[in-house]
């Protein structure tokens, strides 16, 4: 399946990259979870955060379904863990946007106990 040898081919490649970790779970190679650190300077600095990646069977021409297992404030990352993705029809989380551009110490001030309270931060 044509699907599945460029997921292979995509595995080794982020398995090269320090920033996260990502891999099947068990055998499947359509269910992937992955963790992500995160970056330097952001207010999402040492929090460690867990996603879940499911894979469709006709990717990828069809894009992954990908969600936050850790609670992350994010205006792209709605409260169930649903990342927005640029081909999505909605793009944010209108209320997150909104601090964001209007208040961006509000924005990292909350970002940041978010990052502490769910992902270890600090």
């Amino acid at each position: 399946m044509y699907s599945a040898k460029v997921i292979s081919l995509q595995l080794k490649e982020v398995e090269r990259n320090p920033c996260f970790s990502t891999g099947p779970v068990g055998e499947d190679l359509y269910h992937w979870e992955a963790i992500i650190t995160g970056s330097k300077g952001s207010p999402y600095e040492n929090g460690v955060f867990k996603l879940d990646i499911h894979f469709p069977l006709d990717y990828p021409f069809a894009p992954p379904r990908v969600m936050f297992k850790t609670k992350v404030y994010h205006p792209n990352v709605n409260t169930y863990g649903n990342i927005f993705l640029k081909m999505q029809r909605t793009l944010f989380v209108e209320e997150i946007a909104r601090i964001y551009v209007e208040n961006r110490a509000a924005f990292e001030t909350t970002a940041l106990a978010w990052t502490v309270e769910h992902a270890g931060g600090a």
